[in-house]
């Protein structure tokens, strides 16, 4: 009998003792270190791939995941008149070029970064004419944060799994032009993009939990016996 009662004090200590040892930030929210990839494309309609490590799951609970970029850009708005004369264009809409630059991940995760030349209304020469430019020069674009369960998140957890982002540039060319004018945009991208996960540590009271379900386990055992 005496030696069933030691054996029930001895689980109960345990279990204290497995609270008190838990990790000082146990039940906090953190973040991981942010990684990054750069990008380049070599024009405006360019894209490409990035590969960033998932989650490992040996932190705590995945709650989160956040992206952003750095963006340096240059946008050319171009015309080419095909005539020998000079034409006028942007009458009755002004003449201007826009770049769009998508970065997204699994489960919907995107940003969206846009730049556009100043409107253009005026006479151009013959042969090619650059009637704007737009420029960025490491402009951050604000993040942007995705919250979940590891179970909805499970497109991001793995330490040895490998999570795809993808970058996409698309342009286009607004406004009015004479017949014998034709329109045309260029440019390139570069950047950089980063990505880190938000998680929470496992809470004392469920290593406590764990302990007593193994006490009460040890206590239906002995009074079984004890019947």
């Amino acid at each position: 009998m005496k030696k069933q009662i030691f054996s029930i004090v001895a689980a109960i200590l345990a279990c204290v003792a497995m609270s008190l040892h838990a990790p000082a930030q146990a039940g906090a929210i953190l973040n991981t270190n942010w990684q990054s990839a750069a990008f380049n494309l070599a024009s405006i309609d360019d894209d490409t791939t990035l590969s960033f490590h998932g989650f490992n799951l040996g932190l705590g609970s995945l709650i989160g995941v956040v992206m952003k970029f750095s963006l340096s850009e240059t946008l050319y708005d171009r015309v080419f008149n095909l005539g020998s004369k000079a034409s006028n264009i942007g009458n009755p809409s002004q003449i201007f070029a826009t770049s769009i630059i998508t970065v997204s991940g699994p489960l919907g995760l995107q940003s969206v970064n846009q730049l556009s030349t100043t409107p253009f209304r005026g006479k151009v020469p013959s042969g090619l004419s650059t009637i704007a430019t737009a420029s960025l020069s490491n402009h951050q674009v604000a993040p942007v944060q995705l919250n979940g369960t590891p179970a909805s998140l499970a497109s991001y957890i793995g330490a040895n799994h490998q999570v795809t982002i993808s970058v996409d540039g698309l342009g286009v060319q607004s406004g009015s032009l004479a017949r014998n004018v034709l329109t045309g945009y260029d440019g390139t991208a570069s950047g950089v993009v980063y990505l880190r996960y938000i998680y929470q540590v496992p809470e004392p009271a469920i290593l406590a939990l764990f302990g007593l379900g193994l006490l009460l386990l040890g206590v239906m055992s002995w009074r079984r016996r004890q019947g």
